[in-house]
């Protein structure tokens, strides 16, 4: 008998499994889905067999014996086999890096593991009722205490993310692929636990990238969901006030109403440079402030952007965009008279200090450290009663695990987003909008220098279904999803003069071959490009749009096909991003 591996160590990326034999004496104990070690050069990795055939293989040479079982519980079940070889063709990506992402199992030591194989395996087969299960997704392991609330008649569940110790996890692990367990909280790892009789699938949040995986096989969890939908029949249900408009598309969603209504207020910050204000808070913002300090209430100014960027405004032509550097002159009229200002959390909140000088500030973002020196204790008046708080916050407010409710909230630079060339820009800022009034008891200020801006009104109006209906319609004009399924090729290297001729280069191969294709399934190529933000590192993108009749995971699948001579033909050094939410 002859048993495929996929095996936990590097090696050469196009080499999806390696063969070995099974001894006679471990025939009948080998399985699908087990845990057993391989020898591997001079090494003796694991790996996990999946498959197994008593086919005699010929012409690779030698083939060498499993030296053994780690645990003779299997540990992924039929369909998580499945599931491994789908993301390793959909995503392009190496099959041990899909498995990697799986598995608990990864910085764990195989004689430990050995030593517990005993007591686990009882454990399983103990179990000969096997619970219908429930898999509850959330975006933050920070959001699963709240979740958790929710579900009070979830006794018998078990909790699993990335960040419990790697024993915890297996551990965990173990519990699940029980069957004794009724429901399974995690975060988008925990889309991989081993559920024998999963009936439901229930994603929050499911918008937010928190649920894509950054790293290979860069896999949207939401996606990985919907595959093991179709292999285990179980149910989806999208707890979510603003879905991704290809979720929204492709399944029932209902977005969430809003418990109370939270009144919106779009302040045009073109007004503002009119009356020579050129600071990043508004007149209107600052008197909210003055009086709300004045009022002891909750005070929250959210700034969503990166430090190295700013804000550039033309004096003569009143042209207005956020750029990553300042540039010498207006892009729009070529001239001199514009100004660059680049705001960042610590230089805002000097300004609430000039403000309100006896305020607390408080700054809500990762990796900050605040620049000023507060004002000595001396100089503030004695009182035994709390100082108001103000908090400065980036994205990292709606990861807290505690979220606050705020009585004014202001969005310092709503078309931070909104003027990112992104074809997710506009979902990603009614998404932010409609979490910042999540955390809004009272009013919430959108400063923007194009109050017209329909995204921007629909979310501050919370109109999701005209939001939705106007993406459609721009989404349909330019081929984007949910009219293709869209396939992103990235190149980074130190010298960007060679990485712009390796990107055309594989461009002219890419676009050569569009005659071979039927015309309903032409792909359109857009690149190679240097995207908007690219850092130290040169960066060139290719991006390929392949149309679909709709965007269910079935065309997709068939889309990603249809291009897969091309795709082998991609150096190996190429990040292939199949389902890419941001095409810069």
């Amino acid at each position: 008998m002859y048993a495929n591996v996929v095996v936990l160590t590097y090696g050469p990326p196009d080499i999806p499994t390696y063969s070995y034999k099974v001894p006679e004496n471990l025939e009948k104990e080998v399985k699908v889905g087990q845990l057993v070690l391989v020898p591997f050069g001079k090494r003796t990795p694991m790996g996990v067999v999946v498959s197994l055939s008593k086919k005699e293989i010929k012409d690779i040479g030698e083939i060498r014996n499993i030296e053994g079982i780690l645990i003779q519980q299997p540990m992924l079940l039929p369909y998580q086999i499945e599931l491994l070889k789908w993301m390793a063709f959909y995503y392009r990506a190496p099959m041990v890096n899909c498995l990697e992402v799986m598995l608990p199992t990864k910085v764990l030591n195989a004689k430990r593991l050995m030593t517990n194989a005993k007591t686990i395996s009882q454990s399983i087969s103990r179990s000969s009722q096997v619970s219908s299960q429930t898999l509850v997704l959330t975006s933050s392991i920070n959001r699963l205490p709240e979740t958790l609330a929710k579900y009070p008649h979830a006794k018998n569940y078990a909790v699993y993310h990335n960040e419990l110790k790697p024993w915890q996890r297996f551990n965990t692990w173990q519990k699940i692929l029980s069957g004794n367990v009724d429901y399974i909280f995690g975060s988008r790892s925990a889309i991989f636990c081993p559920c024998r009789n999963l009936k439901e699938i229930i994603i929050y949040d499911e918008h937010d990238q928190g649920y894509h995986e950054e790293r290979s096989p860069y896999y949207n969890a939401f996606s990985v969901a919907e595959k093991i939908q179709g292999l285990t029949g179980a149910r989806i249900k999208i707890v979510d006030s603003s879905p991704r408009i290809t979720t929204y598309f492709t399944h029932k969603v209902s977005p969430l109403a809003r418990s109370h209504i939270v009144k919106a207020k779009i302040v045009n910050m073109l007004d503002e440079r009119k009356v020579d204000n050129k600071t990043a808070i508004s007149q209107i913002l600052e008197d909210y402030i003055r009086l709300g300090y004045k009022r002891s209430k909750k005070i929250l100014l959210f700034l969503n952007k990166k430090t190295e960027s700013g804000h550039v405004y033309c004096r003569n032509c009143k042209y207005s965009e956020f750029a990553a550097t300042a540039p010498e002159v207006c892009p729009n009229c070529r001239s001199f008279e514009i100004w660059f200002n680049s705001v960042n959390v610590n230089s805002l909140a000097n300004l609430v200090r000039k403000i309100v000088p006896q305020a607390k500030v408080t700054i809500i973002a990762e990796g900050y450290k605040l620049l000023f020196e507060p004002e000595p204790q001396s100089r503030r008046p004695t009182t035994n009663n709390q100082l108001p708080t103000i908090d400065i916050a980036t994205a990292s407010v709606f990861y807290k695990l505690l979220l606050h409710k705020y009585d004014l909230v202001a969005h310092i630079q709503t078309d931070s987003l909104a003027n990112i060339t992104d074809y997710t820009s506009a979902e990603k800022l009614f998404a932010q909008i409609s979490s910042l009034k999540k955390i809004t008891r009272g009013l919430l200020l959108l400063q923007t220098y194009n109050p017209q801006d329909p995204t921007i009104i629909s979310a501050s109006l919370g109109n999701y279904q005209k939001f939705f209906q106007d993406q459609l319609a721009e989404r349909r004009a330019l081929s984007y999803p949910p009219f293709s399924l869209l396939v992103k090729l990235t190149l980074r290297g130190k010298k960007e003069e060679s990485i712009e001729q390796k990107s055309q280069k594989l461009y002219d191969l890419l676009s050569s071959q569009l005659p071979n294709y039927p015309t309903t399934q032409l792909p359109i190529i857009l690149g190679p490009y240097k995207p908007q933000f690219t850092g130290k590192t040169a960066k060139y993108n290719i991006i390929l749009k392949l149309p679909v009749k709709n965007y269910s995971l079935l065309q997709r699948e068939m889309a990603r096909s249809s291009i897969s001579p091309q795709l082998s033909q991609v150096p190996g050094v190429w990040q292939v991003e199949v389902e890419t939410e941001s095409i810069i």
